[in-house]
């Protein structure tokens, strides 16, 4: 019951991990983390329940499944709760962002579309979006904690883009739409961050957090691997990830 999609436990993780380390983590950043956690391990299971990991699935791991989605779930909704109540005042207003967003993805999930183009996005941008009120409920300013949030999102989505243009071009080639929207992404969205730097929205260590993976996501997409590949291309993304955590803490902390 544990979820199939490898590269959501480092987009889950990585955010999140990196947000406690900006700051000092107490017991509302930790019910946020393990809220996280708990919502994420329900996914596996409601993707049973809903038929989309096949009928044989849905017909023979049915209690298996409510147990695991039940457990979860309360476990989630219980931890979500006390991390409310025991955070400051404007780590709940940054906590709406990713819950408003896990709302629009739970209705892509409903409707199938979680692996479209526009979910998976989706997906890198809810995931991401919790380090904000995470950082914040560690002790961390909104200018760190909207830092370390806009540098994973920029640089998830740049991971799970050029992924897709990896597969895109062995199935389709050249897929040069898919190529280059991900460049276009990566690169304008290092130019966004070095201008919200600028105007002092962000930390100054922003656009440099996020080279790492733009930078891999250019080299993906410019010199595209067979898909037969993906695995060696997982692990370099996770390394980027690393890199990109390592940079925000490195500067921020």
């Amino acid at each position: 019951m544990f979820p199939r999609e490898h590269g959501a436990y480092g987009q889950l993780l990585f955010p999140l991990a990196t947000a406690l380390a900006l700051g000092r983590p107490g017991r509302a950043a930790v019910l946020i983390l393990v809220a996280a956690v708990c919502a994420f391990l329900a996914h596996e299971p409601l993707l049973v329940l809903l038929g989309q990991r096949g009928a044989r699935a849905a017909r023979e791991q049915r209690t298996q499944a409510w147990r695991w989605f039940a457990t979860s779930a309360f476990a989630a909704a219980v931890c979500g709760a006390g991390a409310f109540v025991t955070m400051s005042p404007a780590a709940r207003v940054a906590l709406i962002v990713p819950v408003a967003l896990a709302v629009v993805l739970a209705a892509l999930i409903l409707s199938r579309r979680e692996h479209s183009a526009a979910g998976e996005t989706l997906t890198a941008l809810t995931l991401s979006s919790l380090a904000w009120p995470t950082a914040m409920a560690a002790g961390a300013s909104m200018a760190i904690a909207v830092t370390c949030a806009l540098v994973f999102a920029v640089a998830l989505i740049a991971g799970t883009l050029s992924v897709r243009a990896v597969i895109m071009h062995t199935r389709q080639p050249p897929a040069i739409g898919s190529r280059v929207m991900t460049a276009a992404w990566s690169l304008c969205s290092v130019a966004a961050l070095a201008g919200l730097s600028r105007a002092g929205i962000i930390a100054a260590g922003g656009p440099f957090a996020a080279l790492p993976m733009c930078g891999l996501a250019c080299v993906l997409v410019a010199f595209p691997p067979s898909a037969r590949h993906l695995r060696r291309v997982g692990w370099a993304l996770v390394t980027a990830t690393t890199a990109t955590a390592g940079i925000l803490i490195g500067l921020l902390r």
